[in-house]
């Protein structure tokens, strides 16, 4: 049976689309005031803050068109997530033990719960979720056998034992994959 290979945005109904337009917008207000204030006080000051947020928009930019073009994929038996430039995971479907709902879990003072070892499959950043208390709508749990190596900000490794999905259409991504998986499992068995 041939397996074609399944694309999944992740990007569109995010909150991260407004959170960008606001800090590419701060960005180049701030570049301009400070670039005019600084060039009379201290002019060498002045161009290393120009260039500091020129190299900020352009990664901004970067990382956005990355995300856009970058959806998760399902290919063979392998599950590809990458997050624009800031964080990766790659898992094979026979590591996934098994999928389920999941919601936003607080705890009694109201403030999100922030477990260890999730990767969050979301667009927004996770640093505004911790905080702010903003997110994207989380819609699915994907439990692992055992912890995988997720990949974050400048290559850092870190094991995990669950995904967080937070993505667009994550009932079609479920679905996929669990299709998927009862097929890997009947050929396993048939083996």
């Amino acid at each position: 049976m041939l397996i074609q290979n399944d694309s999944y945005l992740f990007h569109k109904n995010s909150n991260y689309f407004y959170l960008f337009l606001a800090l590419i917008h701060e960005q180049i207000i701030e570049m301009i005031v400070f670039h005019i204030y600084l060039k009379k006080e201290e002019p060498n000051i002045a161009l290393i803050m120009l260039v500091l947020h020129i190299y900020s928009v352009i990664y901004m930019l970067g990382d956005y068109n990355l995300m856009r073009n970058t959806p998760f994929r399902i290919i063979k038996e392998k599950v590809v997530m990458i997050i624009g430039a800031r964080r990766s995971l790659h898992f094979d479907l026979s590591e996934i033990d098994y999928i389920q709902p999941a919601a936003i879990k607080y705890n009694k003072s109201g403030s999100i719960i922030n477990e260890k070892k999730v990767f969050h499959a979301t667009a927004f950043p996770r640093i505004f979720t911790i905080i702010f208390g903003i997110s994207d709508e989380l819609k699915y749990e994907i439990v692992l056998k055992d912890p995988v190596q997720a990949k974050g900000y400048f290559g850092q490794k870190q094991e995990i034992n669950k995904v967080y999905l937070y993505c667009d259409h994550a009932g079609n991504f479920v679905e996929s994959l669990q299709n998927r998986m009862v097929i890997e499992g009947a050929s396993e068995s048939s083996v």
